[in-house]
């Protein structure tokens, strides 16, 4: 029976960068192995204009940055192929801690940490990762382990299944509704996860929902959408379109 698993996992790697930058968040879409055994990862950067070329900045100082390169985006969420040293890879293997048998679905840095989701062939492969965590040096905390029957097809809009499921139950729920019905705190007892756990969850869903809906039909536009926040917190206007590499 495959195993859905949430870890948080204190690994090294872009640590510095985030440190410099202060709130930023980090998505990760693409991990591979170099043949030098160096790591060549895809990421999403999102903040504000400032932290965001903060981040870079920080990457010219981190010591587990080797190279990097801006891909596209905009002022305040911005792709980039970033490749780490070789000795930072060592704190970030997944593939090799699992022995190929897991499958990685989500990894967010933050500035505590990366939170990394994925599904694993059994038990037995969450504690191979557990141990080769601990023999490199790297902080590792067990957010979630579920059974699952059965996966099933879950990229529509860049969903997983479980974040799927969260951002379901909490509309039916009434985590959405004005006035709220219930909080984290009352969410997650159904989920049967912490509520920092929905709370990640929720912002990584709806996140991943705006970039494939609402930001994505502004690619290629010269237009910049307006999006007015009814939040306490400012307004802001932001343009998610991939343009020709920063000079």
């Amino acid at each position: 029976m495959t195993l859905f698993s949430s870890v948080h996992l204190e690994s090294p790697i872009l640590q510095t960068s985030v440190e410099q930058a202060g709130e930023v968040t980090i998505t990760l879409k693409k991990q591979t192995k170099t043949a030098d055994g160096e790591l060549d990862m895809t990421l999403w950067v999102s903040g504000d204009a400032e932290t965001v070329d903060d981040f870079e900045a920080g990457m010219d100082a981190d010591e587990t940055v080797s190279r990097w390169v801006p891909i596209g985006g905009s002022d305040t969420q911005r792709l980039y192929q970033t490749r780490t040293t070789r000795q930072a890879a060592e704190s970030q293997d997944y593939h090799g801690w699992t022995d190929g048998r897991a499958s990685l679905l989500a990894a967010r840095h933050e500035m505590d940490g990366w939170t990394v989701e994925m599904y694993l062939q059994d038990r037995s492969v969450l504690q191979r990762l557990a141990s080769k965590c601990e023999s490199n040096d790297v902080k590792f905390e067990l957010l979630q382990v579920s059974e699952i029957d059965r996966i099933e097809e879950t990229n529509r809009f860049g969903l997983s299944e479980v974040q799927t499921k969260t951002l379901l139950t909490a509309l039916e729920r009434g985590y959405y509704s004005v006035p709220r019905e219930e909080n984290l705190e009352e969410l997650s007892k159904p989920l049967d996860v912490s509520h920092q756990a929905v709370s990640e969850r929720l912002r990584r869903g709806v996140c991943s929902l705006i970039e494939n809906t609402i930001a994505a039909q502004w690619d290629g536009h010269d237009a910049t959408p307006t999006i007015t926040h009814t939040s306490p917190s400012k307004a802001t206007t932001n343009k998610h379109a991939l343009k020709p590499p920063l000079s």
